[in-house]
């Protein structure tokens, strides 16, 4: 613990700090008393100056002599010169209630502070498995990671365009944790689940940093999804927002110690909150790293999750607090649970790598953070799947681009027509082709993408969300070109971006929805109306869309049980010899050798057609004999292997990606 920051979970003391407070108060009920809710009169007892830290207050509840139950709570700060007192609730709430205001919540049992009990016992035994028997969790390397905005685990009717689901911790456990699991994803991203003001735009804006959002359920409904998470060999990642808070009650007990001056840098945003100072220091400390430290800590002890995801590097763009934090989230990690894997991952939209790397921009030459989002993967292979790759003269070829994309030794810079330096190892990189920020056409879904490209060039339609909406909730009655052409080979461009996807190097990760093509509702470039455009599950039964579903099972449970998938060795062993040029074919295959020679058992060969042309034989060499096909394609026929020429015939559609497990 550092120096000056005390300990705000200690049993029954309540903490808080107040500046320049006079005299701070404690002012509660008891839930059951909201008949009777008047605040103005609640029961108030005085917090006396915390020994251990200047300008704290404490409180021991164990020596109120209450009554057991439930109670709300807030403190009181009367200050100097002031004649109205600041009135606020507890920044360090475990338990929130929301009537006429925010307050936080704490219960008592026998005249003691009582916290609801929790067993973690079995939280590794599977729910099918033996008494003693236990699972491991899977390893950064091994994951499939999915990203989920919690509320969207609720069902919506499909009648209106426009509609919030209310999906929970609960909905979340008993309609979709099993179908996950059997989906094949080993890790859950939940989109911000600490409680925000307006948690219908992802909630990126936190309020209360200890407790769960009232929205989704309480600390144990949390516990509970987590727990069931483990047992089915489930890691739970955290999304965190430390570049700001948003009305949270920290700022009106000690703004000016934790946050920025907004009017001493108004040009600079606050995303409708405070910005955090991680430079400003009392006693010898950094009261809102600290602050910070001892969230994670909360939620890795308390809640049992498995990493963290860093919302806007960019914006907080302070490697020293960040690589401070990643440093104090593991050692707490290791030990609390020393067996257990864990992960720091950073959104940069920046795209500096070398905060995964040991460089000398960072902090003592160190790497700052486990791993990052990887915005270039995502443009330039919706590049590649979009026949999108220029190769210029003066530019590096389209094979050394498609090398860098599938190994990840290099990433590519558009804006500047070069490449930078890559991850280095396979867990720094999370690839993905899809996330919840989709605000530009680029971003879109990629049933959107692909249905949308097809209807316009064939003259179907414009392309836009209301046409692919219309189309494909009404495909059987669509026309057969539309149904049999466009419908069929969009699809297959999702299967193929998966199988892209979940062959290249690096951890893959994808928002829920796309493993069975879903597609926008509203228009993806208002941000406030994302959260307005959930997931229609039931589209996962149209027809196609169960057959692609089944194909990315397949290959998400390759990813995860081949050694090959887990190691960095790929081979790039073929390209088509006029692959370089401008308007030739687009045919590429490399392998995941699991470092021994091409024909090895044990590897994953991926043959990739991404240009418009179609090839009803294409021949290519081949080293390994007899392969199975995974994920297997929406269309063409099977493959003929003959290991006398040592040569692979397989009918290649347009923009089609097949995968071969030896």
């Amino acid at each position: 613990m550092s120096s000056g920051f005390p300990d705000v979970r200690e049993g029954s003391v309540l903490r808080v700090p107040a500046l320049d407070a006079e005299r701070v108060e404690l002012r509660f009920a008891p839930v059951l008393a909201r008949d009777r809710f008047d605040p103005g009169e609640w029961r108030r007892e005085d917090l006396s100056a915390d020994p251990e830290a200047d300008e704290w207050y404490r409180i021991d509840l164990d020596d109120l002599d209450l009554p057991d139950g439930r109670y709300e709570y807030e403190f009181v700060v009367h200050r100097d010169g002031e004649d109205d007192p600041v009135v606020a609730a507890d920044p360090f709430a475990e338990e929130i209630t929301r009537f006429r205001g925010h307050r936080g919540a704490f219960r008592i049992r026998d005249g003691e502070r009582f916290r609801p009990p929790f067993s973690w016992e079995d939280e590794l035994v599977p729910p099918d498995g033996e008494e003693g028997e236990k699972r491991s969790l899977p390893a950064n390397e091994e994951l499939v990671v999915y990203e989920l905005p919690l509320r969207w685990a609720a069902s919506v009717s499909g009648e209106h365009r426009r509609d919030v689901p209310d999906g929970d911790f609960q909905t979340l456990l008993t309609d979709h944790l099993d179908r996950l699991a059997d989906l094949g994803v080993n890790a859950i991203e939940l989109l911000p689940i600490q409680d925000a003001p307006v948690s219908i735009n992802w909630g990126y804006g936190t309020r209360f940093f200890f407790a769960p959002d009232l929205d989704f359920g309480g600390p144990v409904d949390a516990k509970f999804l987590i727990k069931a998470c483990h047992r089915r060999g489930i890691r739970v990642l955290m999304d965190v927002v430390m570049n700001h808070a948003t009305e949270t009650p920290l700022e009106a007990l000690a703004g000016e110690r934790f946050f920025l001056d907004p009017e001493e840098d108004p040009d600079r945003p606050q995303w409708g909150g405070r910005r955090f100072d991680f430079e400003a220091t009392v006693d010898g400390y950094h009261p809102a790293r600290e602050f910070c430290h001892r969230m994670a800590e909360f939620w890795i002890e308390e809640y049992h999750v498995d990493g963290f995801r860093i919302d806007e590097f960019k914006g907080m763009d302070h490697r020293a607090f960040v690589q401070e934090f990643r440093d104090r989230a593991w050692a707490v990690q290791e030990e609390a649970f020393p067996d257990r894997p864990f992960f720091v991952v950073a959104e940069d939209s920046w795209g500096r790598t070398e905060i995964v790397r040991d460089d000398e921009a960072n902090p003592d030459d160190r790497s700052v953070v486990d791993g990052m989002w990887n915005f270039d993967y995502r443009d330039e292979a919706r590049r590649f799947l979009r026949d999108g790759v220029e190769s210029k003269p003066e530019e590096p070829t389209r094979t050394d681009r498609a090398r860098a994309l599938v190994t990840g030794d290099r990433t590519w810079d558009d804006r500047e027509g070069a490449f930078e330096e890559g991850f280095g190892d396979l867990s720094k990189a999370v690839n993905y082709l899809t996330s919840h920020d989709i605000g530009e056409p680029h971003e879109r879904r990629l049933m959107n993408l692909f249905f949308g490209d097809l209807v316009e060039a064939e003259g179907l339609g414009d392309g836009s969300v209301e046409n692919v909406q219309y189309l494909l909730d009404d495909i059987a009655t669509a026309g057969p070109r539309v149904r049999m052409d466009a419908h069929t080979e969009a699809l297959d461009r999702v299967r193929g971006s998966f199988a892209l996807l979940l062959t290249s190097v690096g951890v893959p990760m994808f928002l829920a929805g796309e493993e069975f093509g879903e597609i926008h509702d509203l228009d993806y470039g208002h941000w406030q109306r994302q959260m307005e455009d959930p997931i229609r599950w039931h589209r996962r039964e149209y027809p196609g869309h169960e057959d692609l579903l089944a194909s990315v099972r397949d290959l998400i449970h390759l990813r995860t049980s081949t050694e090959a998938l887990q190691r960095e060795e790929t081979d790039l062993f073929y390209t088509h010899h006029e692959f370089d040029d401008p308007d030739a074919a687009r045919v590429f295959a490399y392998c995941r050798t699991a470092g021994r020679e091409l024909g090895s058992e044990g590897q994953v060969v991926v043959v990739a057609n991404l240009g418009p042309q179609e090839f009803e034989g294409y021949e290519l060499p081949w080293e390994w004999g007899d392969a199975a096909e995974r994920g297997e394609s929406l269309r063409g026929s099977a493959p003929e292997f003959d290991s006398e020429t040592g040569e692979a015939t397989m009918s290649l559609a347009p923009f089609q990606v097949r995968v071969f497990s030896t």
